[in-house]
């Protein structure tokens, strides 16, 4: 586990923008193209707009990069809920990244555990692979409460392992969801946390110094077998770590 803390949020975008671009080289090198998943949410906002703009767009091959997301609110695509309006918004629709590289999760399907299974499918057909894909990066955030992607605690959610994406219905608008499980966010090479703000800090010093709970603190369950993960955040998300 590898943890910093940046001055603020503009630093730690810049920061994480580097580790995206270096992640993103060395799985092009080693295996000749780069599987990244996304997070929603407010706080990579930032890094997908650095990522869009240069010095880093030009840095990273794009015709070599398969997107997915780690989870997606059930709303339309064109939602200004969704996490893939976003990414589309601010990143996706300024690089020259083929559209066929880009696979929404389709959680504005009427039948969600159709959606999870096709998305799963999609992921299986893109890897070439019908066990668990290994992606080279994903990105999360964590929420107050310690959630991350759409695992809250106490949900089923938590223990699923057959599963890769499934349907959750979460205590936060909107609450219909669709979310990676523990297998297939476990299974990553690299992970990559991005945390700011001073509502997050007491979950961020259970999560990484307190008794492994991850019922209680989703975000503990992120443990890749083979991979590892990287935490980055401003110094409020930080305030009560011992180890600063």
């Amino acid at each position: 586990m590898n943890i910093a803390i940046y001055p603020d949020a503009d630093a730690l975008s810049h920061a994480a923008a580097q580790y995206v671009v270096q992640i993103a080289n060395e799985s092009i090198v080693t295996h000749g193209r780069f599987t990244l998943a996304l997070a929603g949410g407010n706080t990579p906002k930032k890094l997908y707009g650095l990522l869009a703009s240069e010095p880093y767009s030009s840095q990273i091959n794009w015709a070599l990069v398969e997107v997915f997301w780690s989870d997606e609110r059930c709303v339309p695509p064109e939602s200004e809920d969704s996490n893939y309006h976003l990414a589309q918004e601010v990143l996706l629709s300024k690089v020259p990244i083929p559209a066929s590289q880009i696979h929404r999760m389709p959680a504005d399907e009427p039948d969600r555990d159709a959606a999870s299974l096709a998305y799963t499918h999609e992921m299986q057909r893109v890897f070439g692979t019908n066990q668990v894909p290994g992606f080279d990066l994903i990105q999360l955030g964590m929420g107050p409460e310690g959630h991350t992607a759409s695992l809250f605690p106490h949900q089923p959610s938590l223990h699923e392992q057959q599963r890769l994406v499934m349907p959750v219905t979460v205590p936060k608008p909107p609450p219909a969801r669709l979310t990676f499980t523990p297998p297939i966010l476990n299974a990553a090479v690299h992970v990559l946390f991005l945390v700011t703000g001073a509502d997050k800090e007491d979950a961020v010093k259970a999560v990484l110094e307190g008794e492994y709970q991850p019922d209680e603190w989703p975000s503990q369950i992120v443990r890749p077998t083979r991979g590892e993960v990287t935490w980055m955040f401003d110094p409020a998300a930080a305030g009560k770590l011992r180890q600063r």
